[in-house]
């Protein structure tokens, strides 16, 4: 429910708009498993606070998430019908266009698979200091964002997230996709599992 700015200062002074009946609005139909879209996703960057903690796991992850069309259907997406469920059931916190710019601003980005810490004489974080930045503002401007997709023109972008707790791999979780059918603005809904430690996610049922 949206609350008009004066409704909600009435209601913190006391007066009686508080109590105003409120007419709920009928609910949104249920989205319904697609069958002519997908969605992928694979974590490509950790976001670090403590330069210190460069090499070890962070709650802060980068995915790159692709949408694209295996129909003829096109489907119109909104960047808040994204969710991440985690191995343990518990979701993931998506960040909004604002919040991610900020985050990416004040961290260092490191490369998310920990794998480069087995390599002979490796870069701490994965990524040389002096790409960092380049890299971080690489991604602040191709943040996943509302858009179109079919199947010639997918849809792909970055999506910033806090996952509650470090994690060393997100192999397991589940991103769930909603999308809107152009035809008839009928949601439908897809989810991805991802399975970082063979490189190849697949499809979660």
């Amino acid at each position: 429910m949206v609350v008009g700015v004066g409704a909600a200062l009435a209601c913190v002074l006391g007066t009686s708009a508080c109590f105003r009946r409120v007419v709920k609005a009928p609910p949104a139909p249920a989205a319904v498993a697609a069958s002519d879209f997908t969605a992928h996703a694979l974590p490509i960057y950790r976001l670090v606070a403590n330069p210190r903690l460069i090499d070890a796991p962070s709650r802060l992850v980068v995915l790159q998430v692709r949408l694209e069309g295996n129909g003829d259907s096109g489907y119109a997406f909104s960047a808040q019908d994204i969710d991440i469920v985690l191995p343990d059931g518990s979701h993931a916190r998506v960040f909004d266009r604002a919040r991610a710019f900020e985050l990416l601003r004040r961290t260092a980005i490191a490369e998310a698979d920990l794998a480069y810490l087995q390599r002979p004489g490796y870069v701490p974080g994965g990524i040389a200091v002096y790409s960092r930045q380049p890299l971080a503002e690489m991604v602040a401007g191709k943040l996943l964002g509302d858009g179109l997709f079919d199947a010639a023109n997918p849809l792909q972008g970055f999506v910033i997230v806090d996952t509650g707790a470090e994690r060393s791999t997100l192999d397991g979780t589940v991103v769930q996709v909603v999308a809107h059918r152009l035809t008839d603005s009928a949601p439908s809904r897809v989810a991805y599992q991802l399975a970082t430690a063979a490189h190849a996610p697949s499809a979660a049922p």
